[in-house]
């Protein structure tokens, strides 16, 4: 009897275990989901993304062996185009303002601009507003996506200041001089969520990667889903408080984006070619035409200017 007994009360308390912990699993389902690191939603797994998120920056094809076949429409204009001064060593023109006897580099326009210092491989120091502080992790974290080549996702340290090739064209193989249609903005391949996406990297100001929190990608390289990471509220295109030149851009990447807009950043600006030519259909932000002097100058809530 007392056997017996003793049997039945194991035998119970195993069913209480078994559906104690079946009870359980909604919740842990739950917990899980909220203490979740992934950026991604549950239904975007691997196989239906296209990105390199967190991902080592690939062994990119250089500007200089770009060159080798693009030295006649590129070489001679490049120089003279801002991508290719965003950021320069001291001396090299555009010419900007007093800087620091211990400056290397300089970041910007004329009009807007810091000094840098390098302080090691795929690092710069920014200088303060208070134009005597140098700051070593600032450029890191708030100003190498946009002004550097090849940022590591961990380390954050760039291959190359300015922008290469890559930053814009991606990660191309010799096999794209017979199959142009693979290489990103180029002729036979104009796709314009592509191409709203690849300026956008830079000139959504105001996104962030919600995988590392940084005002800039994630290591996006061109050809990727930048929105998979990067999170920009594009209804801000209307948006009183930011400036012109951001609500502009907003409002090009919106109509691409959520209204089967077929026009693109390409239609009136143009990277390679004649850069004078934009000055015959387009305002430059940084130098405001005569009538608009009065005007309070353009800010930037991520660059600080």
């Amino acid at each position: 009897m007392t056997s017996t007994r003793a049997h039945r009360n194991h035998r119970n308390a195993i069913f209480r275990l078994i559906a104690g912990f079946v009870l359980m699993l909604p919740c842990m389902a739950t917990l899980r989901a909220q203490g979740s690191t992934s950026p991604y939603p549950p239904a975007q797994t691997a196989a239906t993304r296209h990105d390199h998120i967190g991902q080592p920056v690939p062994e990119f094809m250089t500007g200089d062996q770009c060159l080798f076949c693009h030295r006649n429409v590129v070489g001679p204009t490049w120089e003279q185009e801002p991508h290719a001064w965003t950021i320069r060593p001291v001396g090299v023109p555009p010419k900007v303002g007093t800087l620091p006897a211990d400056a290397t580099h300089v970041i910007g326009s004329p009009q807007h601009f810091r000094a840098l210092k390098q302080i090691g491989y795929g690092k710069f120091a920014i200088l303060a507003n208070d134009g005597k502080t140098w700051q070593p992790e600032v450029f890191a974290t708030r100003c190498a996506g946009c002004h550097t080549t090849g940022v590591d996702p961990v380390a954050h340290t760039f291959a190359g200041y300015a922008f290469d090739c890559f930053a814009c064209h991606g990660d191309l193989q010799t096999d794209h001089t017979t199959k142009p249609e693979v290489a990103p903005l180029g002729k036979k391949r104009k796709d314009p969520k592509e191409i709203v996406a690849i300026c956008g990297q830079c000139h959504l100001r105001g996104g962030h990667s919600h995988s590392s929190g940084l005002p800039y990608p994630n290591n996006f390289i061109a050809g990727d889903d930048l929105f998979t990471d990067f999170k920009v509220d594009l209804s801000r295109d209307h948006d009183p408080s930011m400036n012109p030149a951001d609500r502009h851009t907003y409002t090009f990447t919106r109509s691409v984006m959520e209204k089967g807009s077929t026009q693109t950043c390409l239609e009136c600006h143009r990277v390679h070619g004649r850069p004078e030519l934009k000055h015959e259909y387009c305002v430059d932000c940084d130098e405001l035409p005569a009538s608009a002097k009065a005007a309070g100058k353009l800010r930037s809530e991520t660059c600080l200017y």
